[in-house]
Parts: C-alpha cells; structure tokens; sequence
C-alpha cells in the first residue's frame, strides 16, 4: 500500500470515527456491547490524624466481557465514591476539600499476580458539612492489561493511600497522607475477565424488567448532603458533526443497554417569576458507543467511542414570566473524549489507548423551541450546540492527532436530547421509562 493511501485510510478512520462522538455528548450513551459493570463496596479502617476510622469505598468501572489470550483488557474509568467521617477531617479545618487516592490494586491469572498500573484519583472538591459524613468522589483511568493464556483474569483492590488538602488550597497546604487498610474478611474482586481462545463475548442482555413503582437497582446513586430528592433518569436524542454533515442516535431506546444517568434536585421557591427547580446529575457510567458506517459512501468503518463526565452536571429551571407554567430550562456538562478500536475496511487502525480530547468538551443546552416545559422533573425536549476539542495521545508510533482534528474537532454542533420523567420521590414515577426519539 502507498503511504498516500494510508494517510487517506487513516483520515477516513478519523472522520469515521468522530460521526460516533456526537453519540454520547448530549448527557446520555449507550454501554458498549460485550462489557461487564463491576460494582464493589470495601470498609477500610484508615489512620487519621484525628484517629482511627472507618471509611467506605465504592468502586465502579467497566471491564471487557471476555477476551482473547494475548490481547488487551482495557478497562474503564475506575469511580471511587468514599464516605468519610467528618471527625476524621477535624484537623484540615476546611470547609471545602479535595485531594488523591492511591488504590493498590492487582491482576491474577492462573495463580500468577501482578501489580496493576492504577494513577492517582483526582478527588472532586467537596463541602464538608456541619455534620453527618463527607462523601467524596475520585476517579481515574487504569493502565491496559495483557491476558497471558486461557483462563480467569481477576482485577483486585487493597490498601490506599489517601491525601486531603483544604479546597482552595491555601499557600503551603499540603495534602495530609491517611494510610488505608481493608477491614478484616473484605472481599477485594473487583471484575473476572474470562479469557476465551476466541476472546467471544457474550452479547449484552436487557436489564430484566423493574417491577412498577420500584427503581433500578442502579437508581439513587447520587446523594450529597443539603439535596431534598434523589433518583434517576433515561435521555436520548440525536446530535450532528458539522465537518461530518451527518447525525447520530444519543443513547439508542433500541441499544442492548440504554444508560442511565443518577440526579438530585431542590424545588427552589420565591424565585421573581415563582417556584423553580436546581439539579446536579451524573452518568451512571462512563457512557461507549460502536457503530459502524460507510464514510464516503463506500468505506466500511467502525470505532469505540467513550465520555467520561467530569464533575457534575447542572441543570436549572424557573418559569418565563410570573404566573406562566412554561419553564426556562439551562444545562450544562463538561466530558472527556476517547476513541478506540478503529477499524477502516475491516483493518485495525492503531490509535494507542489515550486517543482523547485534549479538553472536556463543555456542552450547553437549554429549551428547545417548542418543547413547552411544564415541569423539569417530568422532562421535555433540550437543544444547544459544543465545540468538539483538538484531539491528544492518538496513534502508535505516528502522530495521528492533526487527522483527527483536522477531520473532526471544531464549533457549531448541533445537539437535541428528549429527558424522560425523573424517578425520585414518587413510586408512579418509578422504574424511569425512556423518552420518545424526537427527531
């Protein structure tokens, strides 16, 4: 092959590839095909300066189904939520903190261990409040691992290491260091990779129905101190990218495993117009995407896209006028971008494992004409448009990022997302049911 024509399959791969980004960033994705959910709670006893105390840990990631001897396990971004005593924190003298987690965690496969290559979590700042727990939020991208043989790939968590600061940080604050160890009797598995001589997965099943006034399991994840209601909700919708002139599905209703995205809310009253609403959410998961197209109308192409949401997202509403029903609705997210598994005409394109957004997108969105929107908690129809930043980290050896840039990145692309009725308080709002595709 000319390297002409590799550069053209490479462009084409990288315009192939930015169709799927739109997918996700409209607050709502679909999980990949052929991943599994790990989800493990751990009690630590930590040793705070204060004293002794016991902190719990949430994990959540997602890892591959299965895979083949020899090939890549690529995890997910790993979530941490930890709730912390707030006499743990009494010598910080902060009202607002942030800081790191160092997970020590392991692979094992046939008997044979090895340490995991785990970064640092960034922890979210966070209030501290006048009592009761301080939850925290930290969260990280695990290094590729390499299945060696057939068999069982276990991914473990241990100790930690945990360092705080005061948010902001004040000249010459330092994080303070907690070491971190599982109680007695923790169980630490995190995720089981089957390993398949033809690395086949399995294909994703539907969640099995959620009986009537009930929510899923996964529902109500988000619960920080001062938020009267917590729950969870469905999104779809449909988004362009504009150096692409074509559109996407948002988290397809007839997607294997629509995702999820977990809200708290307040009613805000005496607002000048009446009463309105304040939201926080979060993806319940990082949201993937695959797809497959023709690029130029006879190229076949495919690739993985993955949003990891940074911090949480808001969203606000108050009536128009004073006396009126119709609300004034704004949104506001900022995610991550990363692409994977490339493929142009069946071959694999090697984007290395950090192709991603040099910057979280930041996505606006408010009521779209039309949508009349009563009531925020019974959802409607948003519309806005982002900038799809330059790309960072793509390619194997070869600097891929001008193509994917060139191809994708820029302003002006337009986004539409329905919002289903939000499962909260109410058991007649409950399982969350997923709005009609609006075009």
């Amino acid at each position: 092959m000319s390297v002409r024509a590799r550069r053209a399959g490479r462009l084409t791969a990288a315009a192939a590839a930015g169709a799927l980004l739109a997918a996700g960033l409209s607050g709502a994705g679909a999980a990949a095909a052929g991943t599994q959910n790990a989800d493990l709670t751990v009690a630590y006893q930590c040793a705070f300066p204060a004293g002794p105390q016991e902190v719990s840990v949430r994990y959540r990631a997602a890892f591959p189904a299965s895979a083949a001897p020899g090939g890549r396990v690529r995890p997910g971004k790993v979530t941490a939520t930890l709730t912390v005593p707030r006499a743990a924190l009494a010598d910080l003298g902060a009202t607002e903190v942030g800081g790191t987690v160092q997970v020590a965690a392991r692979t094992e496969q046939n008997g044979a261990g090895a340490k995991a290559a785990w970064p640092a979590f960034t922890v979210e700042p966070a209030a501290v409040p006048d009592d009761g727990d301080v939850t925290l939020t930290a969260s990280g991208r695990p290094a590729d691992m390499t299945a060696a043989r057939t068999g069982t790939l276990t991914v473990t968590v241990g100790a930690l290491d945990l360092g705080l600061a005061p948010e902001p940080a004040a000249g010459g604050a330092e994080e303070s260091p907690v070491a971190c160890t599982p109680a007695q009797g923790q169980a630490g598995v995190l995720a089981a990779v089957p390993i398949a001589a033809d690395g086949a997965a399995q294909p994703p099943k539907r969640t099995a129905a959620v009986p009537a006034g009930e929510a899923p399991p996964d529902c109500q994840d988000l619960k920080e101190p001062g938020w009267l209601i917590s729950g969870c909700v469905y999104m779809n919708g449909y988004a362009n990218v504009r150096k692409l002139a074509g559109a996407t599905v948002l988290n397809d209703p007839a997607g294997p495993a629509p995702a999820l995205t977990n809200v708290e809310y307040n009613i805000v009253p005496n607002l000048p117009t009446g009463t309105g609403t304040d939201v926080r959410f979060r993806f319940h998961e990082p949201l993937r995407s695959k797809a497959g197209f023709l690029t130029f109308g006879f190229m076949p192409t495919t690739a993985t896209m993955e949003m990891d949401q940074v911090g949480l997202g808001t969203e606000t509403s108050e009536p128009y006028e004073k006396g009126q029903t119709r609300q004034h609705v704004q949104a506001r997210m900022r995610v991550t971008i990363r692409l994977y598994d490339v493929k142009v005409n069946g071959t694999p394109l090697d984007v290395g494992p950090h192709c991603e957004s040099s910057r979280p997108a930041d996505i606006a969105l408010g009521d779209a004409p039309g949508a009349g929107i009563t009531n925020i908690v019974k959802g409607g129809t948003l519309d806005g448009s982002f900038e799809i930043p330059p790309f960072r980290g793509c390619g194997s050896g070869e600097d891929l990022d001008p193509l994917f840039t060139g191809a994708v990145s820029g302003p002006g692309n337009y986004v539409k997302v329905s919002q289903g009725t939000i499962c909260g308080r109410a058991a007649a709002t409950c399982p969350p049911a997923m709005p009609e595709l609006k075009r």
